[in-house]
C-alpha cells in the first residue's frame, strides 16, 4: 500500500465534505473583513480623489479591469496547488501595514495608498504561495494605475509635453497654410494668442491610454513583441493626438469658428481627438491580432481544497494581525502642537516692517491658523506674506495636498541667503498678471527644518509622527513685485525678499513651536 500523500487538491469524493466545512469559509470571510478594516478608509479616500480630480477619472475602471484579468485566469489559478509562503508573505504584510500606520500617523495619504499594494500581494503569498502570486502579477500590478500618485510622479513630464505639443501643432498649422509664430508654449496667430497650458500638456491622456492599452495587449495578444508594439503605439498616439488637438484649436480660432476656447467646445475638441486616438489604438490591436491563435486561459480543472486543520493557525493569525493594524490606524497617537503665540499677535514692527491684513491669495484647506498681510518697510520696500499653520495632520487635513500642488506648478528650487551665515533652499516661481510681475518664494517649516521638496515634507512628517508623536508644520509664501521683468529686476526682488525673510524668522521664532531635533 502506498503512503497517503497530503494534498490541497479536491478529489470528486472530497468536494462535498470540503464545501460543507463552513469554518474555512468563515475564516476566509474574517480575513477579508480584517483587510477591509485596514483599508476601507483608504479606498473611500481614493474614490473621492477619482471623483474630484479629473486627472484620475479613468481610475474608476481600473479595479473592474483588474477583476476581469483575474476572472479570465480563474481556471489557471484554481489549477495550481497552493503552497503558502509564510516567510515572504510576512515580510510584505509587515512592510505594508507599517507604511499604512505610518501614513495614518503622519497624515500622508500616499503612504496609505501605496501600502495597499504592498499588503495585498503579501496576503496572496501568505494564503496561496508563489505560483498563485505569479499568476496574479498583472492584475495586482495593474491596480497601481488606480493610486492617485501619478500626478506628482508625472509632474516633470508636463513642460516637455507642452513644448512638444506646441511644436508639432505649429507644424500642422503651417502645413495647411496658416501663418503662425511660436515662442515656447505660446502660439501667435494673426487674430489670437494661444497657450498650451499645463492642463493641456497631454500627460493625463498618456496615463489614460497606458491604463487602456496594457490590459488590452495582455488579454488579446499572445506574442510579447506584439504587446510591446501596442503599448508603444499607444504612447505615440497620446503625443500625436494632443498635438492634433492643438492644431485643431488653432485652425478653428484662426477661422473664428472656435467659440469660447475655455467652454464646452474646448472639451469637445479633446473628446473628438481622444476618440481618434483610441480608434487608432483599437485599429492597431486588430492588425496585430490577425492570424494568431486565440488566447486561452485554461487550467487543469482541479479545485482548491483547504482543510480546517491546515489553515486554522495561519489564517486566524493573519486575520488577527490585520485586525490589530486596522484598529491601530484609528488610534491617533500624535498630539496637536499649538503655536507659542497666536498669529494674530505676529508683528515685524521691531524689524522695521509694518503689516496690513489683506485677502489670502490661495486657499489652503484644514489650517488651524493663518495670516495674509502686505508689509511695507520703513526703507521703502514692499513684500507680501501668507502663512498657514497646522497643529496636526490627518487624512484630508494635510500640509502637502492637491491644494498646495497648485503652488508648485512651474516652480523651481533656488538657494537664498537670508543671513550672514544661513543659506536655505526654497521654491521660486514668477506670476504675470497683465503688466504686473511678481516673484514668489514658498517653503515648508517642519519644526525648524526649512524644506522645499514636498516629498521630503511627507517623509519628515512621518518621522516626526513615529519618533516624536507630532505632525505639526507650516507653509510660508512671500512675494514681491518685480521692478522690471528682466534679470536686474529679478535680482532686486530677490534682495527684497531675502531681507524680508531674515526679518520674518526673527519674528516667527516667538510663535513657531520649538524644534524637535
Amino acid at each position: 500500500m502506498k503512503p497517503a500523500i497530503p494534498s490541497l487538491l479536491m478529489t470528486p469524493t472530497s468536494v462535498e465534505a470540503s464545501v460543507s466545512d463552513c469554518r474555512v469559509q468563515i475564516m476566509g470571510a474574517c480575513v477579508a473583513a480584517a483587510f477591509l478594516l485596514c483599508y476601507a478608509p483608504v479606498l473611500l479616500g481614493m474614490v473621492s480623489q477619482w471623483w474630484n480630480i479629473s486627472f484620475y477619472s479613468y481610475a474608476f475602471l481600473v479595479p473592474v479591469v483588474s477583476a476581469y484579468l483575474v476572472w479570465i485566469r480563474r481556471d489557471r489559478i484554481l489549477g495550481i496547488m497552493p503552497r503558502p509562503n509564510y516567510g515572504g508573505g510576512a515580510v510584505l504584510i509587515t512592510a505594508g501595514l507599517a507604511a499604512l500606520v505610518t501614513g495614518q500617523l503622519g497624515g500622508i495619504q500616499a503612504f496609505q495608498q501605496v501600502s495597499l499594494l504592498i499588503t495585498l500581494p503579501g496576503v496572496v503569498l501568505w494564503l496561496f504561495g508563489n505560483a498563485v502570486l505569479k499568476t496574479l502579477v498583472l492584475p495586482i500590478s495593474f491596480l497601481w494605475f488606480m493610486l492617485p500618485i501619478w500626478e506628482a510622479l508625472a509632474d516633470p513630464l508636463h513642460v516637455p509635453f507642452q513644448v512638444f505639443s506646441a511644436n508639432l501643432g505649429v507644424m500642422f498649422l503651417r502645413g495647411i497654410g496658416i501663418p503662425v509664430f511660436q515662442d515656447g508654449v505660446f502660439i501667435y496667430l494673426p487674430n489670437i494668442t494661444l497657450e498650451v497650458a499645463r492642463a493641456c500638456s497631454g500627460v493625463n491622456y498618456l496615463i489614460a491610454v497606458l491604463a487602456t492599452s496594457i490590459p488590452l495587449a495582455t488579454i488579446v495578444l499572445t506574442a510579447v513583441w506584439k504587446r510591446v508594439v501596442l503599448v508603444l503605439l499607444a504612447m505615440a498616439v497620446s503625443a500625436l493626438a494632443n498635438s492634433l488637438r492643438v492644431a485643431l484649436i488653432g485652425m478653428l480660432a484662426y477661422y473664428d469658428l472656435s467659440g469660447d476656447l475655455h467652454g464646452p467646445y474646448h472639451i469637445l475638441h479633446g473628446v473628438f481627438v481622444s476618440l481618434i486616438g483610441y480608434g487608432v489604438i483599437f485599429g492597431g490591436l486588430w492588425v496585430l491580432s490577425r492570424g494568431q491563435q486565440p488566447v486561452v486561459y485554461a487550467g487543469s480543472g482541479r479545485l482548491w481544497n483547504f482543510s480546517w486543520d491546515q489553515v486554522r493557525i495561519a489564517w486566524i493569525g493573519l486575520a488577527m494581525f490585520l485586525a490589530l493594524a486596522g484598529v491601530l490606524r484609528y488610534v491617533d497617537q500624535s498630539q496637536p502642537i499649538p503655536l507659542k503665540q497666536s498669529l494674530r499677535e505676529f508683528s515685524l514692527e521691531n524689524a522695521g516692517w509694518i503689516g496690513k491684513e489683506v485677502l489670502p491669495v490661495e486657499k489652503i484647506q484644514g489650517t488651524d491658523q493663518s495670516i495674509s498681510r502686505v508689509y511695507h518697510a520703513l526703507s521703502g520696500e514692499d513684500a507680501r506674506l501668507s502663512l498657514w499653520y497646522f497643529e496636526s495632520q490627518t487624512q484630508g487635513k494635510e500640509l502637502v495636498s492637491p491644494g498646495t500642488a497648485k503652488l508648485h506648478a512651474g516652480a523651481r528650487r533656488v538657494r537664498l541667503s537670508i543671513g550672514a551665515q544661513r543659506e536655505v533652499e526654497l521654491n521660486r516661481r514668477f506670476i504675470h498678471d497683465g503688466d504686473r510681475a511678481q516673484m514668489v518664494l514658498f517653503w515648508y517649516d517642519l519644526n525648524g527644518r526649512i524644506l522645499a521638496n514636498p516629498q521630503m515634507v511627507k517623509l519628515y512628517t512621518a518621522y516626526d509622527a513615529v519618533v516624536h508623536g507630532r505632525t505639526n508644520g507650516a507653509l510660508i509664501r512671500v512675494s514681491a513685485d518685480l521692478p522690471s521683468d528682466d534679470q536686474a529686476g529679478r535680482n532686486q526682488a530677490a534682495e527684497i525678499l531675502a531681507k524680508f525673510i531674515g526679518a520674518l524668522y526673527t519674528g516667527l521664532d516667538r510663535h513657531l513651536p520649538d524644534p524637535t531635533d
